[in-house]
C-alpha cells in the first residue's frame, strides 16, 4: 500500500473514532471540507504543516498517520471463557432453529 494510501486511511479512521465530520475536521484545521474530502480519497496529499494540523485536531502522533498495521482485526482471536462460548452457541442454535422453522413453513 502506498503512504499516501495508509495516510488517507488512517486519517478517515482516527477521524471517525473522533466522531469528526470532514467538515468539522476542516474546521479544525482551518481550511475547506472538500480539501479533507480530497486527501482521504488520496486525490491530493498534504503538506507537513496540514500533517501537523490533522494531527493536533485528530489528537493523535503524527506519525500514527503514516504507521500502516497489517495485522487485521478481524483475525484476532478472541478470548472467551466457557461460559461466553456456550451462551454463544444456544444463542446461535436457537436463532438457526428459528430460521428452518420459517424456512420449512414456505
Amino acid at each position: 500500500m502506498s503512504i499516501q494510501s495508509v495516510f488517507a486511511e488512517n486519517m478517515r479512521k482516527y477521524r471517525k473514532k473522533a466522531k469528526l465530520t470532514q467538515e468539522k475536521l476542516a474546521e479544525m484545521c482551518s481550511t475547506d471540507f472538500r480539501y479533507i474530502g480530497q486527501i482521504e480519497t488520496g486525490n491530493r496529499c498534504p503538506s507537513l504543516e496540514y500533517v501537523e494540523r490533522i494531527a493536533v485536531a485528530l489528537n493523535v502522533e503524527p506519525y500514527l498517520l503514516f504507521y500502516e498495521d497489517k495485522s487485521k482485526e478481524c483475525n484476532e482471536d478472541i478470548d472467551l471463557s466457557v461460559k461466553q462460548k456456550q451462551k454463544i452457541k444456544s444463542m446461535l442454535f436457537k436463532n438457526y432453529a428459528e430460521i428452518c422453522s420459517l424456512i420449512d413453513k414456505k
